[in-house]
């Protein structure tokens, strides 16, 4: 079976992790030729495969006028399917297209992408992914549920697929931690947040529920928020100040990806206030890790991180009062570690891959 897969946005946070993974699994199939399409800068980001075949195209994502070009070029490499891990449907297709929908969150929650041009061509790209796709993966029931009820489509045409957890990630030793922490410069202990500073991910209400612990637990614990400087966070970085908490709380910038393991190992709490999420792969990389975690019981989260971490209402009280009490509680820590370790261990790669094929084989079919 010869397929087509649309790597360009395999840099991607999110994305560019289901892709990686994705094509880890399908490198190991042994009747499975994959065709990936890349631009120049994401070519050395494709996982090694002597079953992959890979074909420039050099057309940005967010841009309409390509698909006609990406179809020609699907259509020139002869793939019997085509699955693109983002909502970008080529044209004129010879073959069943595949699309992967993580998430709605730009309609639910504008302000994700602050450019009113992206918001207007995100809307205009995923209802044009949703009427041409033959098939549609989404990775919660969340998400699926959304999907069928924003653009009333029949629930066959819609397959829930979670997504998994890295091998990598588990605890990690001290001197690792250590160094990781070093190159960051982060102090220990101390509560850990990663992700983007984007509307939904909620993060003012971290700081404002950070800015509501004892002055004893602020005294031993800082709080980390680690993610890149862009979007709100100059935002976030002005609600530490008004909050009093400037100096406790450690903007590190952007995180390599081969340091998370060590990153999430060394904290001593994680927390997720997240508004809304697809799927929601922190707190599950957090909990593989050994670390406790306290998030929102909101969207995606409860049905991903279940019984393994703290789920609380998404306000600074309820967040406030879940980290004391997974912070002064050493019995609730140890509980936390252990269920959020038997959690994570349920959620794999393989699993995801191996139901994805099952889709290939079937859409091929047709």
């Amino acid at each position: 079976m010869r397929v087509g897969f649309d790597a360009r946005m395999i840099s991607w946070r999110g994305v560019g992790t289901y892709s990686r993974n994705m094509l880890k699994q399908f490198a190991q199939v042994p009747d499975l030729e994959v065709v990936c399409f890349y631009n120049d800068g994401t070519s050395d980001r494709i996982p090694s495969g002597e079953n992959f075949v890979k074909v420039a195209l050099n057309e940005e994502v967010f841009t309409t006028r390509n698909l006609t070009k990406i179809g020609h070029a699907v259509k020139k490499a002869g793939c019997q399917l085509f699955h693109t891990p983002y909502v970008v449907a080529p044209g004129n297709l010879d073959c069943p297209l595949l699309v992967t929908a993580h998430d709605i969150i730009p309609l639910l929650f504008p302000k994700s992408i602050p450019s009113f041009w992206l918001r207007r061509t995100y809307k205009g790209l995923l209802a044009d992914a949703v009427g041409k796709a033959d098939h549609i993966i989404t990775v919660s029931t969340v998400s699926q549920s959304y999907l069928l009820a924003h653009f009333n489509l029949p629930l066959g045409k819609v397959s829930v697929i979670l997504d998994g957890v890295g091998h990598e990630f588990g605890p990690r030793s001290d001197q690792e931690t250590a160094a990781v922490c070093a190159k960051y410069g982060i102090g220990r202990p101390h509560i850990l947040w990663l992700g983007e500073y984007i509307a939904h991910k909620n993060v003012t209400a971290l700081v404002s529920a950070y800015s509501a612990l004892s002055p004893k637990i602020r005294a031993h614990y800082k709080l980390v928020l680690a993610g890149e400087k862009s979007g709100d966070w100059q935002e976030v970085h002005k609600e530490a100040v008004r909050r009093g908490v400037g100096d406790l709380v450690n903007f590190t910038g952007f995180i390599e990806e081969p340091d998370l393991p060590a990153l999430y190992t060394a904290a001593d709490l994680f927390c997720f206030p997240s508004l809304y999420e697809g799927f929601g792969l922190p707190p599950l990389e957090a909990m593989a890790c050994g670390t406790p975690v306290v998030c929102s019981n909101s969207s995606s989260l409860p049905e991903v991180v279940g019984d393994g971490g703290l789920l609380v209402a998404p306000r600074s009280a309820a967040l406030s009062a879940a980290i004391t009490e997974v912070l002064t509680n050493d019995n609730l820590r140890q509980r936390l570690r252990k269920r959020g370790m038997a959690r994570a261990s349920m959620f794999s790669w393989d699993t995801a891959a191996a139901k994805t094929l099952d889709l290939y084989r079937e859409l091929a079919q047709q």
